[in-house]
């Protein structure tokens, strides 16, 4: 598996200058980017996916339907 690489940020969003893989980062719980993109629809209902029982994280469970996290750089 690729390994991913992240900016680590202080609690105001500025980087550290610190960049770690994504495993460590939540490992230890450290501020980083992130994005998410709802979709939601006319009647307000928000379109949600199953996350592949393969995650990492959360496998199995409904989720956003697009978010990732930003790499280094």
């Amino acid at each position: 598996m690729l390994m991913e690489y992240i900016d680590v940020l202080d609690e105001n969003g500025v980087k550290t200058g610190e960049i770690l893989s994504r495993k460590e980062i939540h490992q230890r719980g450290l501020w980083h980017r992130a994005i998410v993109i709802a979709i939601i629809n006319g009647n307000n209902e928000v379109l949600l996916q199953q996350r592949s029982i393969n995650k990492d994280k959360n496998a199995g469970l409904w989720d956003i339907s697009v978010a990732g996290h930003i790499s280094t750089g």
